[in-house]
């Protein structure tokens, strides 16, 4: 992980996974407009409104054309972030369908065999709701999903079908757990990689910081007018980097997919779970 990685994800840390939502919003929401209001009181100290009126033609032209850079900057960020976050509930939901429909298939088998893929399913699903990450530095496989996952394969590999409808199972079902096993490392990775590339949040962090100075220069005789103005130009600026910073690492935070796909899974397949065979 390189070194701006590194900050990214300490940045992250802070702001979403050791604050609370609430306090996250307040410190980046309210932070944002705070400093801007402090900078606009400098501001018309250094140069009083009379003085800075004469400028507000050249100011306007330039905040109009940077507001162009800064809403495509950061709109294409934001959508780039949501359809990565889209996509990971989408592989996910997949993911935990790929095996649950291992389980479900299973019903062409016998009895005895149906359960053990059914109890193997669901002991991967549970490893996995047990994985679910807290921390962006929770990356890699657990030993119990590892295992979860090695047994699951075990299981439907050593089927021995008896007929076509079986032997089309456990063709099947062995691409589909080939498939999750795919799924299960792309989850893994995305879950430690933020999302943003360094020359991005770059851009955004540089357009933010130019759209708020620039919006300094205006020259108002209202100082409530004028802090009004540049109150609404930082707290738009601020939900732009609440966003950004929300969706950087889409399966850790206050906004991130959950494991929810996976326990409702579980569930449904252990009210198909076939009963035990009677001892003796």
């Amino acid at each position: 992980m390189s070194a701006v990685n590194r900050a990214e994800v300490t940045v992250y840390h802070f702001l979403i996974v050791e604050l609370p939502l609430w306090a996250a919003a307040l410190l980046i929401l309210g932070g944002v407009p705070v400093v801007a209001v402090l900078l606009q009181a400098l501001m018309r100290r250094l140069v009083p409104p009379p003085r800075a009126k004469a400028n507000n033609d050249v100011a306007g032209f330039l905040v109009a054309v940077i507001g162009v850079v800064y809403a495509v900057t950061i709109g294409f960020s934001v959508d780039d972030q949501w359809e990565n976050f889209a996509e990971v509930r989408q592989y996910a939901a997949e993911e935990a369908y790929l095996a649950a429909a291992v389980g479900r298939g299973s019903a062409v088998m016998g009895p005895g065999d149906r359960r053990e893929v059914i109890e193997a399913v669901v002991a991967y699903n549970r490893a996995v709701v047990a994985w679910w990450p807290k921390d962006v530095g929770l990356t890699r496989q657990s030993p119990a999903e590892r295992r979860a996952m090695r047994h699951l394969f075990d299981t439907v590999g050593k089927l021995r079908p008896v007929n076509e409808p079986q032997r089309a199972y456990v063709e099947v079902a062995t691409d589909e757990l080939v498939a999750v096993s795919a799924l299960n490392a792309d989850r893994h990775r995305r879950a430690g990689t933020a999302h943003l590339s360094t020359p991005m949040w770059i851009a955004v962090c540089l357009t933010s910081t130019v759209i708020l100075l620039f919006s300094l220069l205006f020259g108002l005789e209202s100082p409530w007018l004028h802090y009004s103005m540049i109150t609404g130009v930082a707290l738009v600026v601020g939900v732009n980097l609440f966003l950004v910073v929300l969706l950087e690492f889409p399966l850790t935070g206050a906004l991130s997919v959950s494991s929810g796909t996976f326990t409702e899974a579980t569930l449904d397949l252990l009210r198909e779970l076939p009963a035990s065979p009677a001892p003796g």
